[in-house]
């Protein structure tokens, strides 16, 4: 009976599609300035996340290495992002999302190396995926310590 509620569920779901789109707008002003605030607050917490286990390590396993180098990765990901954000508020809303070349009158210096350097940053899965992996490498092998530890005391859980 559960299965075929769950077919029905996804059957329900097919029949109501609507586009998912990958890059939405913020909205009036507050929208982009919460944003901005968001990647802001994450940074300052990676960065003190970072700090305290480089400082006070818990332990000097490969599960908390992974995590410190996934943090490390989500870190530069943050600073992708501010940076792409802080030159996208140079450009035209029209051309942002257009995917026309940038408009040279905001920018000082060479039109074509911020162009370069602007379409390097959008490669922010170059970052995100490998902080993906190294966190999800960290979460198995905390998962693997956790086991050895139950199973060295006999099978108990506290």
């Amino acid at each position: 009976m559960k299965r075929y509620a769950f077919l029905l569920g996804c059957v329900w779901q097919l029949c109501w599609i609507a586009p998912a789109w990958a890059v939405q707008g913020h909205g009036e002003a507050e929208g982009p300035v919460a944003h901005l605030m968001a990647h802001l607050l994450l940074f300052v917490a990676l960065l003190l996340f970072l700090y305290v286990l480089h400082t006070k390590p818990p332990d000097t396993g490969l599960s908390w290495k992974s995590l410190k180098l996934s943090l490390l990765f989500f870190l530069l990901w943050d600073l992708d992002h501010l940076f792409i954000h802080w030159v996208a508020g140079g450009m035209y809303a029209d051309v942002r999302g257009s995917g026309v070349s940038l408009v040279g009158d905001y920018f000082v210096g060479s039109r074509a190396l911020l162009d370069f350097i602007y379409y390097l940053g959008r490669f922010d899965h170059l970052l995100c995926v490998p902080a993906l992996w190294f966190f999800t490498i960290s979460l198995r092998d905390f998962c693997i310590v956790i086991e050895k530890r139950r199973q060295s005391r006999g099978g108990q859980v506290s």
